[in-house]
């Protein structure tokens, strides 16, 4: 890699004490980013084109302000999607991104859904052994417009990654985001939403398997500003071996939104002592008619459930195995679009090979 600098992000809305270290990340960044090549497939019924970054400073994107400079001071352009007044596209934009050996790539992608449209956007990221990449991407869904977005990461053991979300939602409007975070060295991910739209909603479904040195860090926000506005989040993942995770979720009921309701929940299975994992759940409230909830189930498997498993034949490592699958499939099978669910099955059973 070449020269680097270190950039501060996924920083806690509200930050906890210092000295746990769970505040925020520091994110190398590359001296010198390329524009990665996107294969793009079904763009019919989209607008496409380039835009100027100052559009995409509109939105806030989960890993935070300094992201946002550096993106724009990379001169990298911004790829715009746009999908009309009622349009509902039956067939999903396809973005796919394989990063060569030692490449070191940024990409930018405005997507843009008009009153009452509906898209989904498939987003897959794979690479060689080492590398880098960032990819941000900022959405703007209008007046009961519905977009879901679908991100599978498939990357390589040396590989360095971050994707950057940022989403605004206008009135009855829908953005349902899923990320199946497979493999990689180190992963930033920063997602937030601002649910500024009056009945407006928010549905975050995340299924990690992190292994071997892995690092995982994420920063997910959901700001409820506009009335009667709904989010859920839902995290589900494991850890091995020496393995990393530090999620931060945060649900912030602002003045104002009257009738809000929040509710986020964390499951992580923890198959070795020598994994670390880290949690800050956050609800914010500065407002009475407001509901939020969250919990969280993390450690090992119960007892008497493993030994059920074992007296019917079944060795410890495989018991894990099987519950490990389960919770990656669960996020996989809640995916609409039945092509693309099929495709990420494939890629599951790819990564699950390659393991062995």
């Amino acid at each position: 890699m070449s020269k680097e600098r270190n950039i501060t992000v996924n920083k806690l809305p509200s930050p906890t004490f210092r000295w746990l270290g769970m505040n925020s990340a520091l994110l190398p960044v590359p001296e010198k980013l390329k524009e990665g090549k996107p294969v793009l497939k079904d763009t019919e019924e989209l607008s496409a084109s380039e835009t100027d970054y100052a559009l995409m400073r509109t939105i806030a994107g989960g890993m935070g302000e300094e992201l946002d400079r550096m993106a724009e001071e990379s001169g990298i352009p911004v790829r715009e999607f746009r999908i009309g007044a009622g349009i509902s596209k039956k067939d999903a934009l396809c973005i796919r991104l394989h990063y060569g050996e030692g490449e070191q790539a940024l990409n930018l992608f405005s997507i843009r859904a008009e009153e009452g449209s509906e898209l989904t956007i498939f987003m897959d990221f794979s690479s060689e052994k080492a590398g880098y990449a960032g990819v941000q991407t900022k959405l703007s869904i209008g007046k009961g417009a519905r977009v879901r977005l679908i991100q599978v990461q498939r990357l390589g053991e040396d590989f360095c990654f971050f994707h950057d979300i940022g989403a605004k939602t206008g009135e009855g409007a829908e953005f349902d985001e899923r990320e199946i975070l497979l493999s990689g060295r180190q992963s930033f991910h920063g997602i937030r939403t601002d649910l500024s739209g009056r009945e407006s909603r928010f549905e975050s479904a995340i299924g990690y398997l992190l292994k071997k040195e892995e690092r995982l860090d994420i920063n997910l926000i959901a700001n409820h500003i506009g009335e009667k506005t709904e989010s859920r989040i839902d995290s589900d993942g494991v850890l091995r071996d020496h393995a990393f995770k530090l999620f931060r979720g945060t649900i912030d009921l602002r003045k104002g939104a009257k009738g809000a309701v929040g509710n986020e929940m964390e499951t992580v299975l923890l198959m070795n002592d020598t994994v670390v994992n880290q949690t800050v759940p956050v609800i914010l409230c500065d407002e009475e008619d407001v509901e939020g909830n969250h919990g969280a189930s993390i450690g090992r498997l119960d007892e008497d459930m493993l030994f059920y498993m074992q007296s019917r034949g079944m060795e410890k490592e495989a018991v894990y195995e099987m519950m490990a699958d389960a919770k990656i499939d669960a996020v996989i099978n809640g995916i609409s679009d039945e092509k693309i669910r099929e495709q990420v099955k494939s890629y599951r059973r790819s990564a699950d090979e390659e393991a062995v």
